[in-house]
Parts: C-alpha cells; sequence; structure tokens
C-alpha cells in the first residue's frame, strides 16, 4: 500500500508539472525577490509577505532558479508562479515573488535576474555575520551534511572553496555543492556579496535592513517592506517566527573576539556603503 501510495504522488506531481508547463508563458514573473542572507530571518519574511492579502506565492518559497537550476530555463521558472490572470483576485490587483538566500552569494545572478525582471525589487536581510556563520553552520550540522566541528569547519572553509567562485562564473551551468553549504565566513563579507548587486541595479531597487532589527521591531521592518515593494498596509495577527534553528552553545569569547577582530574592517566597508549602521558586536 505504501509503494503504491508515493507511485500515485509521483504521477500526481509529474501530471501536475505537465500541465503547469502548458500555461509556462502566461504565468507571472516575480514582482519581489529575498536575496538574501542565509539564516538572516528570510523565511520569516517570506511568510509574512505570502500571507499578505494582495499576494499569491509561488509553489515554494526557495526556487533557487538564478543559480542552480538556471540551465532549466525560463518556463521552468515561471511553472512555480501563479498565472497572470489570478494576480487580478475579486478586482484588486495582486503580485508574486519568492525568496532564495543563496542568491547573494552566486556570482551570475545578479545579471541573471536583470536580464528576465529588470525591474524586481529586491530585499535582504543581513545578520551579524558571526551569528549567522554559526547559525549556518548549525543548520548544516542538523542537515547531516557537516561532520567537522566548528572550530575544524572554519578552519577548512578556504579549502573547501578554493577556486570554486571562480568555477561559477566560468561555467554557467556549474553547481559548486561546498561553496553553497561550506562557506561559514565569507558569506558574512556583505560588502563583497552586495558589490554586484550594486554595480546593476539602481540603488532605489534594493531594499536592505539588518536581521536583528527585524527580531527586534518585526511590525516596523515589515511596514518598510510593504510599502517598498507597493502593497497596500497590512500585518499579520502575530510576528511568529519560522525556521528559527533552535538553540545553541554560544561559542567561546576567544573566537568571538577573533572573528569581530576580522569582520570589523569589513563591517565598517560595508556600512559606508550603504550609508547606515548595523548595531552588531
Amino acid at each position: 500500500m505504501r509503494k503504491k501510495t508515493k507511485l500515485s504522488k509521483i504521477i500526481q506531481n509529474r501530471a501536475t508539472w505537465f500541465l503547469r508547463s502548458l500555461n509556462s508563458n502566461k504565468r507571472a514573473l516575480p514582482d519581489f525577490i529575498i536575496f538574501g542572507a542565509a539564516k538572516g530571518g528570510t523565511t520569516s519574511l517570506f511568510n509574512y509577505l505570502a500571507a499578505h492579502p494582495d499576494v499569491l506565492p509561488p509553489i515554494k518559497k526557495e526556487i533557487h532558479y538564478f543559480d542552480r537550476n538556471y540551465r532549466k530555463g525560463d518556463n521552468w521558472y515561471r511553472m512555480h508562479f501563479p498565472l497572470k490572470q489570478q494576480l487580478n483576485k475579486n478586482g484588486r490587483l495582486c503580485i508574486t515573488g519568492e525568496a532564495s538566500p543563496y542568491y547573494i552569494s552566486h556570482p551570475l545572478v545578479p545579471a541573471r535576474i536583470k536580464k528576465l525582471v529588470p525591474d524586481v525589487k529586491l530585499i535582504a536581510l543581513l545578520r551579524n555575520p558571526i551569528d549567522r556563520a554559526l547559525s549556518n553552520y548549525q543548520h548544516m550540522v542538523r542537515l547531516g551534511i557537516e561532520t567537522q566541528s566548528l572550530e575544524k569547519a572554519l578552519e577548512l572553509e578556504e579549502s573547501r572553496i578554493a577556486g570554486e567562485r571562480d568555477k561559477l562564473i566560468q561555467d554557467p551551468c556549474y553547481y559548486s555543492y561546498n561553496h553553497h553549504h561550506f562557506s561559514y565566513i565569507n558569506r558574512g563579507i556583505y560588502h563583497k556579496e552586495l558589490e554586484p548587486w550594486f554595480d546593476i541595479f539602481p540603488r532605489e531597487q534594493l531594499l536592505i535592513n539588518s536581521s536583528e532589527q527585524f527580531y527586534e521591531e518585526p511590525d516596523k521592518v515589515f511596514s518598510s517592506v510593504v510599502r517598498f515593494i507597493g502593497l497596500n498596509d497590512w500585518s499579520p495577527e502575530q510576528f511568529k517566527a519560522f525556521n528559527s534553528g533552535g538553540d545553541y552553545a554560544p561559542i567561546s569569547p576567544e573566537l568571538r573576539k577573533k572573528l569581530q577582530d576580522f569582520y570589523r574592517p569589513h563591517n565598517e566597508t560595508l556600512f559606508k556603503m550603504l550609508g547606515t549602521r548595523f548595531h552588531w558586536d
């Protein structure tokens, strides 16, 4: 019975994708993309936006089209979104969007987005890079992907990802497992992550907030996102946290001090780039 159920689900899923593919050219493209950063509150923000009465979400949050699925083509991407005619719901114009936090780190993503959806609104939440790295590491451990201790994983990072960014640039079809999963420290050097985006998109098309402000004042940050996207004012009944990852032991004071010293100049460069300062320690 279980085998039959599993087989029937596979058949049903394939049939669903086939039907969606028939109407792919009639499907909408995203009006907004949450493009980063991983472990920075993007799941919560996406779920709040998906609940907005004037938003029709895609069939899943992280489509990963512009990074690891780009070879599948624009029609495959469109199949994840509602039909254009659905965006007029009860006489109201609705919008759609997605959230794939790895987009911020992939060097080819900004140009790919610019080509397909040049006017899309881009949103990022940036978390204290030390806390982001620790949360990312713990997430990889929970998934069974990371088997090293934190200290060893950080020590191995450079050798694990050496040359991977160049490979991503040189081969548009290349997917780097290591760059995606084992880049704990490097993905917190946000000014380098954002440079390609700022080079390609006008500044008014990007909204950058700190994750800490989002955690402390979710109503305020959410309202700014809603206005930025052009939606009517609305808030969920409660700002419930999604995908928080649970509790884990803090890092040693010595390691935190080492990471603070490493990130300090990078954070200063970021603050100058953004014209604002986040309260990170």
